[in-house]
């Protein structure tokens, strides 16, 4: 009986699980993977994005400026039973969370107020452009790249 109790509690809880993170897969974000880039003014913008498996995409950004000087970001989106969240670490340091607000059919927004800046992050899609924008609570202050879906050099 004592098995019985305790197999049942197991499938519980594994279903509670289940129910709160529903699909592995990020699918509602499939949208944003892929290999972008873009090149404006000497500066060649590149970000790519991995498929959503394991609760978890990553994502990298990099710059390359005319000089040959470049700058990164490692980036995340992972889902938990709390909500989405985009990880943003410029440079390779240290992670800051922004939560989901708002999603769409192709367009997603991350917010943290508490951060200086940016205080939003903005993607969406339209065909084969891809457009971030950050931006400051206000909107005052914003920054935004615009790609085009590439196959990969690599």
């Amino acid at each position: 009986m004592k098995k019985l109790a305790a197999l049942t509690l197991f499938l519980f809880v594994s279903a509670s699980i289940k129910a709160q993170v529903a699909d592995p897969t990020l699918p509602e974000l499939s949208w944003l993977s892929g290999y972008w880039t873009s090149s404006e003014n000497g500066t060649e913008a590149e970000e790519l994005w991995t498929n959503g498996s394991g609760y978890m995409m990553l994502g990298i950004h990099r710059d390359v400026y005319a000089n040959k000087s470049a700058s990164f970001e490692n980036l995340r989106i992972v889902q938990t039973k709390e909500g989405i969240f985009y990880i943003a670490s410029p440079g390779g340091r240290p992670g800051t969370t922004f939560n989901m607000t708002i999603i769409s059919d192709q367009k997603v927004v991350f917010e943290n107020l508490e951060n200086d800046f940016p205080q939003r992050i903005i993607y969406f899609r339209s065909g084969d452009t891809l457009t971030a924008r950050i931006e400051s609570e206000a909107g005052d202050k914003s920054m935004e790249w615009i790609w085009s879906k590439t196959n990969p050099k690599y």
